[in-house]
């Protein structure tokens, strides 16, 4: 029986109890972040209903930071496998490039707010747009967080990538590849979350 048919024979708690820590930690605060913006939009969507119908225009430039994360997503995709088959260069280009993509995201979310606030659509304009304010910016928040964690991954990729001893130990611990594992479904996490927000926008204010 091969490695790949006993961990599907595996029941829910045998594999809850083989998962790293780090991984399961991993998963308990995507659940958390899921409950708390589930939590927030039902709460966006109540104030609607008591307010009426609002009237704010969304910025234009938050069209072209949902492509920037929807095409950084693409490009994180594959990094696990680029580094278990050794592509070292492709590899890093992906990595890089995912940062710099994330980089003119955060560069729309500015100035996406900067429209919104020259628009008068302010904080403590009214209960919505509190809401927006709050769901966009604990999105930013959770990506600074990401992105940061990121731009420290390629640091440490680039240190292994130049020793080959290095690169070699690396590909063989396991704690590596959950590194590449957990920032490619933590990025797809932000670019779906902030997929559902901006549409919830577009459609109900």
């Amino acid at each position: 029986m091969n490695k790949k048919t006993k961990e599907e024979n595996l029941s829910f708690f045998e594999r809850v109890e083989k998962m790293h820590p780090y991984k399961m930690i991993f998963i308990l605060s995507l659940l958390g972040s899921t409950l708390i913006f589930l939590f927030l939009l039902f709460s966006f969507f109540m104030s609607l209903g008591n307010e009426g119908n609002k009237d704010i225009e969304m910025p234009a430039v938050f069209v072209l930071s949902t492509i920037l994360i929807g095409a950084s997503s693409f490009m994180i995709h594959p990094i696990h496998n680029l580094f278990k088959s050794e592509e070292i260069p492709s590899l890093l280009t992906a990595l890089r490039f995912t940062f710099f993509l994330g980089l003119g995201f955060a560069l729309c979310q500015i100035l996406g707010w900067k429209a919104l606030s020259d628009s008068q659509v302010l904080f403590s304009s009214d209960v919505s747009s509190s809401f927006l304010y709050v769901l966009t910016g604990l999105h930013a928040l959770h990506f600074l967080a990401a992105h940061t964690y990121l731009g420290f991954l390629i640091l440490q990729t680039q240190n292994i990538s130049k020793d080959p001893v290095k690169y070699l130990i690396a590909e063989t611990n396991p704690f590596w590849h959950l590194k590449y594992e957990l920032i490619t479904k933590g990025w797809h996490f932000l670019g779906i979350l902030w997929a559902v927000l901006i549409v919830s926008f577009w459609v109900f204010l």
